[in-house]
């Protein structure tokens, strides 16, 4: 753990680490202090009571930790965060300096109007790679849960960064494509959806025309009797009674059956006879009770010559 110390002078804001060890300057130092790197805080080293001192000016700029105390961390923020470490390491590279010295801990890494900032420490003693997923693990525990591609990509830098030895680009290149196809997946789910929504308000159009195009109907008779006969269906049934009193005038005046089925109304006539399609109730139609007339026909419960209508009355 790093000895730390905050120094504010007037408008200027200092940090200080310190070191057990005594100072001792090698090259990188000097070309610290020559080179102005982009995304470095400056740095100036001396010796204090035995121990080394490193210090360096954060004026106008706020820690990680502060920026995130009451926010939650989004996927741009990390893919920003993380492509702004790599190009860090990239211009290390360039000066021969070694990019495992940056201090990879929340409290140490500022945000400005330029980005991020990073302190280099020339002699820090971890290992970048685990540093890396330790700081990991911070942005797991900063997740916006609304945030479905930021939890993609948090876990899945979580993970990769715990083999030993790992390519943070490569993570970054493999995290692209997954995110690519689960979003292609997702325009899939839309399309269907939005295809389905058209297809309901369609039939539910459709459904209101036809109900709209339905004729209005008048059930019952202004008597208030609830089953009537349709015209047709009288006609009919005055047909069958007028059959019925020719013959039995010719039966009361002795005439014999010369012709069968000619004169006297039997099986065949009755099969004749058709019966009233539809009855009309209030408030609906009833379907057809040909069939059931029909089994009645059948001699079911007897000849009809003794059938008495309510139309002989």
């Amino acid at each position: 753990m790093l000895q730390t110390e905050f120094e504010t002078k007037l408008n200027r804001v200092y940090l200080h680490i310190y070191r057990e060890n005594s100072y001792e300057e090698d090259y990188q130092m000097p070309m610290l202090h020559q080179n102005k790197i982009p995304g470095l805080l400056t740095v100036n080293g001396c010796e204090i009571e035995g121990k080394s001192r490193y210090t360096y000016e954060a004026s106008g700029l706020i820690s990680m930790t502060t920026r995130y105390e009451k926010v939650c961390i989004r996927k741009e923020e990390i893919q920003k965060f993380i492509a702004e470490i790599l190009e860090m390491t990239e211009r290390l590279q360039e000066y021969m300096l070694n990019p495992g010295c940056l201090i990879l801990e929340p409290e140490y890494i500022f945000y400005g109007k330029g980005g991020w900032y990073f302190c280099y420490l020339p002699d820090l003693e971890k290992s970048m790679d685990e540093a890396f997923h330790k700081l990991t693990e911070y942005f797991v525990k900063l997740l916006d849960y609304e945030d479905t591609e930021g939890i993609f990509l948090a876990y899945e830098l979580h993970k990769a960064t715990l083999q030993e030895h790992y390519d943070l680009r490569q993570i970054m290149r493999k995290y692209e494509i997954h995110a690519a196809k689960r979003k292609k997946v997702q325009m899939a789910q839309d399309q269907r959806k939005r295809e389905r929504k058209r297809t309901e308000k369609g039939w539910t159009a459709e459904k209101s025309e036809e109900q709209s195009l339905e004729p209005e109907l008048t059930f019952g008779t202004s008597d208030g009797n609830i089953f009537y006969l349709t015209e047709e269906d009288t006609r009919e049934t005055e047909n069958l009674h007028t059959k019925k009193s020719q013959e039995s005038k010719r039966r009361s005046q002795g005439c014999t059956k010369k012709e069968s089925g000619e004169n006297e109304i039997g099986p065949a006539d009755e099969r004749k006879v058709q019966m009233p399609e539809m009855l009309r109730e209030e408030g609906g139609w009833w379907k057809s009770w040909r069939k059931t007339a029909n089994g009645i026909r059948r001699k079911r419960w007897g000849n009809w010559e003794d059938l008495i209508l309510e139309t002989d009355e």
